[in-house]
């Protein structure tokens, strides 16, 4: 499958992918009141539009999804996926079992990136429940042929002592839960010979985090890019490691309003999806696309790690803020966890950066990590220092106990407290 694809000749994955888009489009504006009332109203004509550039100023955004799913239904829905995300408001996505299998399937082409043969043993934690994630993975184990199991959020401690007894050499999870079971090997003082880490979840990873697993499993950790809405896998890292291959199969990808480094927001299309098919929907991530090919072969285009999310982007005293922004900053500051959160609030009309952070085990250093990342501030980003020395913005620092921080799936990275403060 994989040198198939390889060897496909430039332009045919994308006429296959129009081809799918435009029957998709059919069903959406025969099937759905909701799609054929917002075609009429931006003047889209459904014959002639041959991709999403062909669709104007239409697009889907969270809010249409999460209110109404029902009004989005194009065939009758036999799975559902549930997801709170970062907004804490529960999205639901509809799928046919078919849907399911057929992207159960599509991990077939994961298995051949990654290596995986038959005699190796795949361990899943992902959340079982209405997560997709999990889900996926479940019906996709047996596709793959191998001795693999889907134990659910099981504690790492207990992972971790039953790894020798059933030799499971490749591990799949979220990040939060990939970097406590590394806390738990760590401090056993003796690592189990891992081949592979697989990792989930919309949030990414921190590269200093990625640096620390890989380093001590000897082994690769490879992330993939899903979310509800898409309900499959969007884009995910090859071997390389190089930015997330996206699965052009499957989805058409735009970067909508990108910036003078080409940050964009992401919309995706589904293109063969009967049940619930998206159209232009804005998943909110802000990304951008990797030009380059990449010295693997994959036909794919690809897709930057996410900087944050569209409404974790705010205009401050410091410029347009982002995660990314804090992350570069707290990646390099030993004992600061995973789990970080940064509140920017307004106080007698000074602007206020709060650090909400966690610390590794055994980090009772609190006082000098507020010095380096002050110092990181002073040496890095001379405009936030220069308003921090002139009094314009201050920066304050509030430690939280291991794992309090996280209360669901995602922690949102970057929060406008402003006017939640005032009160609008």
């Amino acid at each position: 499958m994989l040198g198939y694809l390889c060897a496909l000749p430039p332009g045919v994955l994308s006429g296959v992918r129009r081809s799918a888009f435009r029957r998709t489009l059919r069903l959406a504006a025969s099937r759905s009141p909701f799609y054929r009332q917002k075609f009429l109203q931006h003047e889209i004509d459904v014959e002639r539009a041959a991709g999403p550039e062909d669709l104007g100023s239409f697009y889907l955004c969270s809010e249409d999804v999460r209110e109404s799913p029902e009004k989005l239904l194009c065939g009758r829905p036999e799975v559902v996926i549930e997801s709170s995300g970062t907004t804490g408001h529960v999205a639901r996505i509809f799928m046919s079992h078919r849907e399911m299998d057929y992207n159960a399937r599509q991990g077939a082409l994961l298995k051949a990136i990654y290596q995986i043969s038959d005699d190796d043993r795949v361990l899943s934690t992902f959340d079982t429940g209405f997560c997709l994630d999990g889900l996926l993975v479940q019906r996709a184990m047996p596709y793959w042929k191998v001795f693999g199991v889907c134990v659910g959020r099981v504690d790492p401690a207990e992972i971790y002592g039953r790894l020798s007894k059933y030799r499971f050499n490749i591990v799949m999870s979220g990040t939060p839960w990939l970097s406590r079971f590394t806390e738990v090997a760590e401090a056993e003082g003796r690592p189990y010979p891992l081949k592979l880490l697989v990792g989930g979840g919309g949030g990414g990873i921190l590269q200093k985090t990625r640096a620390w697993i890989e380093a001590f499993w000897e082994a690769p950790l490879c992330m993939t890019y899903a979310s509800t809405e898409a309900g499959s896998v969007l884009g995910f890292e090859c071997l390389l490691r190089q930015g997330y291959h996206l699965n052009e199969i499957d989805f058409f990808v735009e970067i909508l309003d990108p910036d003078h480094e080409g940050y964009g927001e992401v919309v995706i299309t589904t293109v063969r999806r009967e049940v619930m098919p998206l159209v232009r929907y804005r998943t909110r991530d802000i990304a951008r696309f990797i030009h380059e090919p990449c010295p693997c072969g994959l036909p794919f285009r690809r897709l930057s790690p996410l900087r944050g999310r569209s409404d974790e982007i705010v205009a401050s005293v410091w410029g347009n803020v982002h995660p990314d922004f804090f992350e570069k900053i707290l990646g390099s500051v030993p004992g600061v966890s995973d789990d970080w959160q940064v509140a920017l609030q307004e106080r007698e009309g000074k602007q206020t950066f709060q650090f909400r952070l966690e610390l590794k085990d055994g980090c009772r250093r609190a006082g000098e990590i507020e010095g380096q990342i002050l110092g990181v501030i002073e040496r890095e980003h001379r405009l936030a220092w220069q308003a921090y020395k002139q009094k314009l913005a201050g920066v304050e620092f509030v430690f939280h106990p291991k794992g309090t921080l996280r209360t669901g799936r995602k922690l949102l990275r970057l929060v406008d407290e402003r006017r939640e403060r005032a009160g609008g």
